[in-house]
């Protein structure tokens, strides 16, 4: 019998729940990028609850996200943040979030998607935390 042949989709649920376990977050979706458009295509969140919108989100409406994704950089940011974005505070509240991590997601050497992972309580990601979500990220290239 041939062994059974794992979907993205599963590889990339996995890889949420485990972002999620490794550094206390409550939720994690991966969306791919498609144009200027981000589009959910696996999450892991504690709960049964869904971060899945019915719609993609567009890059260009979001500056923080962009840059994420221009300069390949990590960025963490909180409600409690005076200088947060306004466009991914709304997101957030919107979300029932306080704190977010954004990491880019390459393949191949070029951007893929985005990984987000939220914390209910506006506790900001250590930089250990973002080195070690980073590190998993990096395995899924």
């Amino acid at each position: 019998m041939p062994e059974p042949r794992l979907r993205l989709v599963d590889v990339l649920t996995a890889a949420a729940g485990e972002l999620v376990a490794a550094i206390e977050a409550d939720a994690c979706s991966i969306s791919r990028m498609i144009g200027d458009v981000l589009i959910i295509v696996a999450e892991a969140a504690a709960g049964g609850r869904t971060l899945q919108s019915g719609q993609g989100y567009l890059v260009s409406d979001f500056p923080e996200t962009a840059r994420v994704l221009t300069t390949r950089c990590v960025t963490a940011l909180t409600l409690a943040d005076p200088d947060a974005d306004e466009g991914e505070a709304s997101v957030l509240r919107e979300l029932g979030f306080a704190s977010l991590l954004m990491l880019p997601l390459e393949r191949d050497g070029e951007i893929w998607g985005l990984v987000e992972i939220y914390r209910v309580e506006p506790r900001p990601f250590t930089a250990g935390e973002q080195h070690a979500a980073s590190a998993l990220v990096a395995r899924l290239a």
